[in-house]
């Protein structure tokens, strides 16, 4: 093989792995449901971790399709799963805001380690696992 041609191959597969960080932050930002999930597809791809806190933001999103997205993203990202696909209104709240703490105590925006938080959405909502019997752990004990 040519060297110029090794180097243009080099190159397009480190190029393959690099997200441009602030162009991806815009189309995040945008209005375009459609623009954003191919961002979000595009950030999991990279395996970017560093925009988390732009997907918590989508958590938000009036467009269930990007929620669906970041939730994923997020939870490709960093092995934690709170949930966010199932839970009501009330309870993504709490899911968002424990996301949010989480982000908040990255040191120079990198994603803390995740294994501190719970990684079980009945510990980030509060809820109690049932058995297969239905009835949770503490009803079990009563």
């Amino acid at each position: 093989m040519h060297q110029k041609t090794v180097v243009a191959l080099a190159l397009s597969i480190l190029a393959a792995g690099c997200l441009d960080r602030e162009a991806a932050v815009k189309q995040l930002r945008t209005d375009n449901p459609r623009m954003q999930t191919a961002t979000i597809a595009r950030i999991v791809q990279a395996d970017d971790a560093t925009l988390a806190g732009e997907l918590i933001e989508l958590l938000e999103s009036e467009d269930e399709g990007v929620r669906f997205m970041a939730a994923a993203a997020l939870h490709k990202l960093t092995h934690t799963d709170r949930g966010f696909h199932f839970a009501t209104p009330e309870e993504r709240e709490k899911i968002v805001a424990a996301w949010r703490t989480w982000w908040e105590a990255a040191p120079g925006g990198s994603p803390p380690d995740a294994g501190n938080e719970p990684t079980d959405s009945n510990e980030a909502t509060g809820k109690d696992k049932g058995d297969a019997s239905g009835q949770t752990s503490k009803e079990s004990r009563s």
